[in-house]
């Protein structure tokens, strides 16, 4: 009976967190509904899903695993989303969100000497965040990528559950900290203002040096009122 309870937790657990392929492509409505089933094809101001169609708003958002985002009048069929010159495979799309709200792409230069940096860029939560950096420093551990050193850092680090010269980033002054490494996608986990730091062994090292040039695209991830959303199965 231990034994089926364990099993049981992990189960959850790993639903939780993502790691369970989902069934099929998620499409939540205006009204908060959630449809389960096959993308057919998204024209003419309405998407196809399954036996439904929905009217949707001339302009989406379309957020891609690689990181990369492009909104307008999209279309969809035989597997490719298209914009203009743009196309790319539903199996790389992240999400497809159907709202007017801002997009906001800002470059920052994060140095290693000097801990939490503010972006003063406001989120809340559930919008989407994708991170791109480049870049070497080097600290008390060695030289490092924004991926981070191949060890661990110690308990009296910045950010002790991250690997070492690894950038973070965190969404509130007192919110947990994320590992971002060089790429990173996903919704802001809390409300409040973005701040990166570098990993360093002491914070505010003092033998820390070097920066890593870090791009942020940021916007709606259709958790609010007012979107539909497209969540193709991965």
């Amino acid at each position: 009976m231990k034994k089926k309870y364990i099993v049981f937790i992990l189960a959850a657990f790993w639903l939780a967190m993502g790691c369970i392929e989902k069934t099929g492509d998620i499409l939540t409505l205006l009204d908060g509904q959630i449809v389960e089933g096959e993308l057919q094809s998204i024209g003419d101001g309405r998407v196809f899903f399954d036996e439904i169609s929905v009217e949707v708003p001339s302009n989406a958002r379309v957020w891609c695993r690689d990181g990369s985002s492009f909104s307008g009048d999209i279309s969809c069929s035989s597997g490719v989303v298209e914009f203009g010159s743009n196309h790319v495979p539903i199996d790389s799309v992240y999400r497809i969100v159907w709202v007017d709200t801002e997009i906001i792409q800002k470059v920052y230069d994060i140095d290693a000497a000097t801990g939490w940096i503010s972006t003063e860029i406001n989120l809340s939560e559930g919008d989407i965040i994708s991170i791109n950096a480049t870049g070497t420093v080097v600290t008390e551990t060695g030289t490092s990528t924004p991926s981070g050193q191949d060890k661990f850092s110690s308990s009296v680090s910045l950010v002790p559950g991250a690997t070492a010269g690894q950038l973070v980033f965190r969404v509130g002054g007192e919110s947990l900290p994320v590992a971002a490494g060089s790429n990173w996608l996903g919704e802001s986990p809390s409300t409040g203002v973005l701040e990166f730091a570098v990993n360093t062994p002491i914070e505010n090292s003092s033998s820390a040096r070097g920066v890593y040039t870090v791009v942020v695209v940021s916007g709606s991830g259709g958790t609010l009122p007012g979107a539909i959303t497209l969540f193709p199965a991965h």
